[in-house]
C-alpha cells in the first residue's frame, strides 16, 4: 500500500517528535515501535505518520469508541490529503477493512469470539463503570456470528498493527489480542502509551514486552512543557473529614466486629473445629505454618484465651515467649483462615461453615470472601465518597473564581449522573447532599444565588446537558447545521437561568458545540462525569480541574489530569490547578490503630503521586510521589488540616509564581533523564565489609613488618638462607594485602561509595539473572544532605530504573517476614546486622544465594538465611527486634528528572 498522494502530514514536527520518526528505522530493527507519550504529546499523530512511512495496510486497535474516533478524526484533519474522501480509505469496521482500520479492544474480541449482540464499551479492568456510571458507556449492536476476522485480515492484506494502550484490559481482551496477533503472520507492531504497566506484575510484564516490544522512546511531561506542548500546571489536594452521620456508621460497624467477635468466643462448635487444624497434630511443615505467621498466631491466641493447651514447639516456631490477648483483628485472622484460606485443615462440617459464613455477611463483615472486622472496604469507600468532599468542591470553586474571575474555565469530574437530582433543581425543599453530577450542580447554583457571584455553570453528560440561558444562541450558533437540539426548562428553574438541552436524534455533535460555547467563556465552571469528558475529550481552555472522580486507576486518572494540561495558542501565559480531594480517619482513631493507615483516601491519593512527574511546591525541582507536595505534614488534626487547605488554596492563586517556577526548574535541563531515585540515611549503610578491609590491611602491615625487620635481622646475624626466606614471604604477603585491601579501604571509606557499592552489588545480581533489559545502564550515588544519599540507575530501560529502585527499597527495607534475609556472620547486629533479599531474587533457593554471592564482595560478611524453619525464624525475629526499635522509613523511592549538566 503506497500512501504517497493520500496522507501527507499538514503540520509541523514538534522536536520530540521529529527525534522519534528520525530513529524509527533503527527502533523497528525488531519488528515492534514502542513509544511511551504523555498525554497531549500528539502520539496519534506520530502512530498515523509511522503508519504512513510503513507503506502498509494497518489495524489500530483503540481502548473506547471515543478515541477510535478520535483517529479517524485526526487522520481526515491532520493527514489527509486535498480531494481524497476519508470513507474511501478509512473504515470503523471490521467487517469491511480498508486501507487503514480503526477499531476497539473490545470489537476484536467481540469478532474473535464471533459474539452477536449489544456491544458495550466499558473501559479497562480495573476501572469498569458501576451503578449510574454505566448510562455513560457507549454501546453498539454487532454481529460478528459465522465472521472469520483472522481470514478476512489476511484477505485485506494487513501488515500494520497499531495498539493504543493495550495493557490496560480485561483478560479475556488480552487473549484475544494475543490469538490475533499468533495467527495473522508477520505483522509490524506500533505500540502507543501514556501509562506503562511499571507496577505490574513480572508475569504481566513480560506479557506486555512480547506483545509490544521493548520501550523505543519515552516523551514525559516535563519535556513536553519545556518544548511549549503542555502548560506549567501544580496538583494540589483538599482535605475534609467525615460528617458526624459517617463517623457514626464507622462506630456501628466497629461495634458489630467486637459484638461477633465476642459471639465467637463462646460457640463451644467453633473451639472443636480449630483444635482439630492440622498443624496441631504435627501434620503440616513448618515452612508451611510460618509462610502466614500471623495466621499461626491466631490459632494458638485464640486457644490460650480458651485455656487449651497447644505444642509448645509451635509457640517457639513464632518464637514468641508470651502470646498477647485475643482481640478483633486476631479473630479476623484466624476467621479468614477458617473459612477461605486454609479450609482443609480443618475437620469441620460444611453446613456450619456455610452457616457462619451467612452470619458474618448479615453483619456485613465479609466482603468478596474476604473476612472484614477491622477495616470494611464499604465502609472505606463511603469515606472515599465522603459527603465533606461536597464542601471541597464548594470552597475550591469560589476560591478559584475569586482569583481569576471571568477567565476562569474549571472542570469537575465525576463518577455519577445521579438522575434523580433534577426534580431538586431550583427547589430547596430537597437536599443535594451527595455525589454526582447534578447534586454537584445544584450545589454550586444555590452557593453563587446565595453569594450573590456571577458564575455561570454548566453541565456535560451523556444523557444530561444544562446550559445557561444566556448561551442559548451560542450554541445553536456552534451547532449550526450538524444536527437538531431541543431546550426545556429543568428541575423548577424558570427558562430565563438554565435551559436543559436535548440533540433530536444522534447527539454525537452535541458534546463539540457545548465544549465550544465553554471555551468562549458562556460558562464558567462545567460539570461531567469521567466516561464522557476524562478520556479522548479535548478542551485546551480548561485551567482548573477538580478530579472528584474518586478512581484509583493510574490510566484513568492520569488520563484525566491531561484534561487540564494542554496549552491554547489564544492563552500562551495559560497554567492549569488540579485539584485531588482525599477524606481522612479522624487522627486519633489513626493513632490507635494497628497499621497507622491515614485513610484509604490518602493512600489512593499516594499512588497517585507516584506516577505523576511534576513541580515541587517550595524547591525548583521536577519529581515524583508525595513528598514534593511539601506542605501536607501529620498530624492530621483539624487545626492542622485547616492550614493546609488554607495554604492551598493560597498557593493555588499564584499563577504567575506558577510559571516563573516551571521555567526556572526547566532551564537547567538540557537533556532531560528520568530516574527512580531512592534516599538512605546513613546508619542503615553497613561498614562490614570496609572494616573487615581495615583489619585486613592492619594485619598485612604487620606481616609486612614481621618479614622486613626478621630480614634485617637474619641478614645482619646469619646467612641462614630458610629463615629469610621465611621473612620474604611475611614481606611479600604484606604488600599483597595492603596493595589488594589499600584501594578498597578507599572505595570503601565513607557511607557514600559504601551505598555505591552496594548499589553495584544489585545490579551485578540483575545482570547475572537476566533481569536488565539493557546491560549499558550504571549505578550513581549522591548526597544531597550530611546524612541522606541517594542512588539510582543512569541510563536503561524505564523498567530497569523502576526495578533497580525497587531492590534497593526491598534491600533497605525493614526485616518482617521475607522468605530470605542477609544476617551478619560475626558481631553486634545492630541497625546492619539484617538485609532484607529482594523478592525477585526469593523464589528460589539457588536465586537468594546468587544474590548473596553477588552482594559478598561489597557488604562483607554475610549469611544467606531461609528464614521458613526453627533457625531462621529465630534470626527473622531478632531482626524484626532491631526494626520495631527503630520504625523510621530506611529509605524513600521517589522518580526525579536530571538534566546534563547534574
Amino acid at each position: 500500500m503506497n500512501y504517497e498522494g493520500i496522507l501527507e502530514f499538514k503540520g509541523t514536527w514538534r522536536n520530540y517528535q521529529a527525534r522519534v520518526l528520525e530513529h524509527a528505522d533503527r527502533y523497528m530493527a525488531d519488528g515492534k515501535i514502542h513509544i511511551v507519550a504523555a498525554p497531549g504529546s500528539g502520539k496519534t499523530t506520530l502512530g498515523i505518520e509511522l503508519i504512513r512511512r510503513m507503506n502498509g495496510k494497518a489495524l489500530i486497535l483503540a481502548p473506547s469508541i471515543t478515541i477510535r474516533e478520535q483517529w479517524i478524526a485526526r487522520i481526515e484533519e491532520a493527514f489527509l490529503c486535498e480531494g481524497v474522501q476519508g470513507e474511501d480509505f478509512l473504515s470503523q469496521n471490521l467487517k469491511q477493512p480498508k486501507a487503514i482500520t480503526v477499531a476497539t479492544y473490545q470489537a476484536l474480541h467481540s469478532a474473535m469470539t464471533r459474539f452477536q449482540g449489544m456491544q458495550e464499551d466499558a473501559g479497562e479492568e480495573s476501572g469498569t463503570g458501576t451503578d449510574e456510571c454505566l448510562t455513560e458507556n457507549e454501546t453498539e449492536e454487532v454481529d460478528y456470528s459465522g465472521f472469520d476476522l483472522v481470514a478476512a485480515m489476511k484477505e485485506a492484506g494487513i501488515e500494520v498493527l497499531c495498539l493504543d494502550e493495550c495493557h490496560h484490559l480485561r483478560s479475556e481482551w488480552w487473549k484475544a489480542l494475543e490469538d490475533f496477533k499468533k495467527q495473522v503472520d508477520n505483522l509490524k507492531i506500533i505500540a502507543l502509551t501514556a501509562t506503562p504497566p511499571y507496577d505490574s506484575t513480572p508475569a504481566m510484564w513480560t506479557r506486555y514486552m512480547n506483545m509490544c516490544g521493548e520501550i523505543d522512546e519515552e516523551i514525559t511531561i516535563p519535556e513536553l512543557v519545556k518544548e511549549g506542548s503542555l502548560c506549567p500546571h501544580q496538583d494540589y489536594v483538599y482535605f475534609n473529614y467525615p460528617t458526624k452521620e459517617e463517623e457514626q456508621e464507622v462506630r456501628r460497624f466497629q461495634e458489630r466486629s467486637k459484638a461477633m467477635t465476642e459471639k465467637i468466643m463462646q460457640d463451644t462448635q467453633f473451639l472443636t473445629y480449630v483444635r482439630s487444624h492440622k498443624g496441631l497434630s504435627g501434620q503440616l511443615p513448618d515452612d508451611l505454618l510460618l509462610d502466614n505467621p500471623a495466621y499461626l498466631a491466631s490459632l494458638l491466641i485464640y486457644l490460650q484465651s480458651k485455656n487449651i493447651a497447644f505444642p509448645s514447639r509451635l509457640q517457639r516456631l513464632l518464637g514468641a515467649k508470651k502470646l498477647p490477648s485475643m482481640n478483633v483483628q486476631w479473630m479476623e485472622r484466624l476467621l479468614q483462615g477458617f473459612l477461605y484460606d486454609d479450609v482443609d485443615s480443618y475437620m469441620c462440617d460444611k453446613t456450619y461453615r456455610e452457616l457462619l459464613i451467612a452470619d458474618l455477611k448479615s453483619s456485613g463483615l465479609i466482603e468478596k470472601k474476604k473476612v472484614v472486622m477491622t477495616k470494611s472496604a464499604a465502609v472505606e469507600k463511603m469515606l472515599t465518597n465522603s459527603l465533606g468532599k461536597c464542601n471541597s468542591i464548594r470552597d475550591i470553586v469560589f476560591h478559584e473564581y475569586e482569583t481569576s474571575g471571568q477567565n476562569l474555565r474549571l472542570l469537575v469530574l465525576t463518577d455519577y449522573i445521579r438522575k434523580e437530582y433534577e426534580k431538586a433543581i431550583g427547589n430547596t425543599e430537597y437536599d443535594v447532599n451527595s455525589l454526582g453530577v447534578l447534586p454537584f450542580f445544584e450545589m454550586l447554583r444555590r452557593e453563587n444565588e446565595k453569594k450573590n457571584k456571577q458564575i455561570r455553570f454548566g453541565v456535560l453528560c451523556g444523557t444530561i446537558v444544562i446550559i445557561p440561558a444566556e448561551a442559548k444562541e451560542a450554541l445553536e450558533q456552534e451547532i449550526g447545521t450538524s444536527g437538531k437540539v431541543t431546550f426545556s426548562r429543568i428541575g423548577n428553574l424558570p427558562e430565563t437561568d438554565y435551559l436543559k438541552v436535548t440533540a433530536v436524534g444522534n447527539a454525537h455533535f452535541l458534546t463539540g458545540a457545548v465544549t465550544n460555547v465553554f471555551s468562549k467563556g458562556y460558562i464558567q465552571v462545567l460539570v461531567g462525569t469521567k466516561s464522557l469528558l476524562g478520556e479522548g475529550w479535548d478542551s485546551p481552555c480548561i485551567n482548573s480541574l477538580i478530579l472528584a472522580s474518586f478512581v484509583g486507576s493510574f490510566m484513568l486518572s492520569n488520563q484525566m489530569r491531561g484534561r487540564a494540561i494542554r496549552v491554547m495558542k489564544e492563552q500562551p501565559e495559560k497554567t492549569s490547578n488540579i485539584w485531588h480531594l482525599v477524606c481522612l480517619r479522624p487522627w486519633d482513631e489513626v493513632l490507635k490503630a494497628d497499621d497507622n493507615q491515614i485513610s484509604e483516601d490518602y493512600s489512593m491519593l499516594e499512588r497517585r503521586m507516584e506516577h505523576f512527574l511534576g513541580l515541587h511546591y517550595t524547591e525548583n525541582t521536577i519529581e515524583n510521589g508525595i513528598k514534593r507536595l511539601s506542605i501536607i505534614k501529620t498530624p492530621f488534626n483539624k487545626i492542622n488540616v485547616d492550614r493546609i487547605n488554607r495554604q492551598m488554596l493560597k498557593m493555588s492563586g499564584q499563577r504567575d509564581m506558577l510559571k516563573k517556577r516551571w521555567d526556572s526548574a526547566l532551564a537547567i535541563y538540557d537533556k532531560l533523564d528520568i530516574v527512580d531515585e531512592t534516599e538512605v540515611k546513613d546508619k542503615f549503610v553497613t561498614s562490614v565489609v570496609f572494616w573487615d578491609a581495615i583489619l585486613t590491611m592492619i594485619l598485612s602491615v604487620i606481616l609486612f613488618l614481621i618479614g622486613a625487620i626478621g630480614a634485617g635481622v637474619v641478614a645482619g646475624a646469619s646467612r641462614n638462607g630458610h629463615l629469610a626466606g621465611i621473612c620474604y614471604f611475611f614481606i611479600v604477603v604484606g604488600l599483597t594485602g595492603i596493595m589488594i585491601r589499600f584501594p578498597k579501604i578507599f572505595m570503601l571509606g565513607s557511607p557514600l561509595k559504601r551505598l555505591k557499592a552496594f548499589g553495584n552489588g544489585i545490579r551485578k545480581a540483575l545482570e547475572e539473572q537476566q533481569l536488565l533489559e539493557e546491560t549499558h545502564c550504571k549505578v550513581v550515588a549522591e548526597s544531597p544532605g550530611p546524612d541522606n544519599h541517594i542512588i539510582y540507575l543512569s541510563g536503561g530501560s524505564g523498567r530497569d530504573k523502576a526495578l533497580f529502585a525497587q531492590c534497593v527499597n526491598e534491600f533497605f527495607d525493614v526485616i518482617d517476614n521475607q522468605r530470605y534475609i542477609l544476617v551478619k556472620k560475626k558481631g553486634r547486629k545492630g541497625l546492619n546486622g539484617f538485609y532484607a533479599i529482594p523478592n525477585c531474587f526469593s523464589k528460589k533457593k539457588e536465586d537468594a544465594e546468587c544474590f548473596a554471592k553477588c552482594m559478598h564482595p561489597y557488604i562483607g560478611g554475610y549469611d544467606c538465611v531461609y528464614t521458613r524453619n526453627e533457625k531462621g525464624r529465630e534470626l527473622l525475629l531478632e531482626g524484626r527486634v532491631k526494626a520495631l526499635a527503630n520504625r523510621e522509613e530506611r529509605c524513600i523511592s521517589h522518580k526525579k528528572v536530571k538534566g546534563a549538566l547534574e
